[in-house]
């Protein structure tokens, strides 16, 4: 699991700081809808994380009851396994409407604080949202929308700056967002030459990172992050078939929602990543964990 805390309260809270001091001209009633789309939104975000709980713990109790009829292959076996499928199943699609409700609600509110450095924090919660609900490729491309302005903004070499952590912050959604697209596609059966080109992405991003942790002498980021890219390459080493009975990250997506674009090839992101090194002390990276 890939776990980020904190990143979510970091971004909502200069915004509720913003829009209640909208520049002259600008109406009440937009600052009161802001403020009250904003709530709206966290809501949506604190069931989606709920369902996605419930959801990995369904996934777990189908791997064990899978192995369990493997060793001893029954009717009983055979009918427990497939009710947690089915109840696993049920549970991944809760989540993902959920998170896409959430994202919905993001992009309500990015749209009101369109033109300030604010709508950028809240495309970076949009773009997370819609990866966690499974349109993967559709989430990365609000992720590099946000890196590339974040990196845009002259404050971001600022270490302490809200825009180096923004940069942060959106690197690690990346290196996970990719890892997660590129398993999805393996078990889709896609090709070595496209799925093979996002897990690049991952591979590169958690290296990266990696390398700017133990620049700054952040021991446990770097020891997590470079866990994290090992993950990576058994995922390009392994055999599809070995992926199998393999839990995904609880973060990850089940599948890929209907509407969910395509990887492109020479797509942004692709490469050795752009910008400064990550800054001192901005990361909220959590190793991936248990589940692989």
């Amino acid at each position: 699991m890939l776990r980020i805390w904190g990143w979510s309260l970091w971004a909502i809270v200069p915004v509720l700081a913003m829009v209640f001091h909208f520049g002259p001209g600008q109406s009440l009633m937009k600052r009161d809808t802001a403020v009250d789309r904003l709530a709206i939104a966290e809501r949506a975000e604190s069931i989606a994380e709920k369902l996605q709980s419930v959801a990995h713990e369904a996934q777990l109790a189908t791997l064990q009851a899978r192995d369990k009829n493997e060793r001893d292959d029954t009717d009983i076996t055979r009918a427990a396994l497939d009710r947690l499928l089915a109840s696993e199943q049920k549970a991944y699609a809760a989540a993902s409407d959920a998170w896409k409700e959430a994202a919905d609600r993001y992009h309500e509110v990015e749209m009101l604080l369109e033109g300030s450095k604010m709508a950028n924090q809240i495309r970076w919660l949009r773009g997370r949202a819609l990866v966690r609900a499974g349109e993967v490729f559709n989430g990365i491309d609000e992720l590099q929308a946000t890196l590339d302005e974040a990196l845009n903004d002259p404050s971001s070499k600022d270490a302490i700056g809200k825009a180096a952590s923004l940069v942060q912050a959106t690197r690690e959604e990346l290196a996970a967002a990719n890892y997660y697209g590129a398993r999805l596609l393996r078990e889709e059966g896609r090709s070595a030459d496209i799925w093979r080109q996002v897990s690049d992405t991952s591979r590169q991003q958690f290296r990266y990172l990696a390398e700017g942790a133990s620049k700054v002498n952040q021991t446990e980021a770097a020891q997590n992050l470079q866990r994290n890219l090992e993950r990576v390459l058994d995922l390009e080493q392994q055999d599809r078939s070995e992926l199998v009975g393999k839990p995904i990250p609880k973060d990850s997506p089940r599948a890929r929602r209907p509407g969910d674009g395509e990887p492109k090839r020479g797509r942004p992101g692709v490469g050795p990543p752009r910008g400064d090194q990550p800054a001192n002390g901005a990361s909220g990276m959590m190793e991936i964990g248990a589940g692989w």
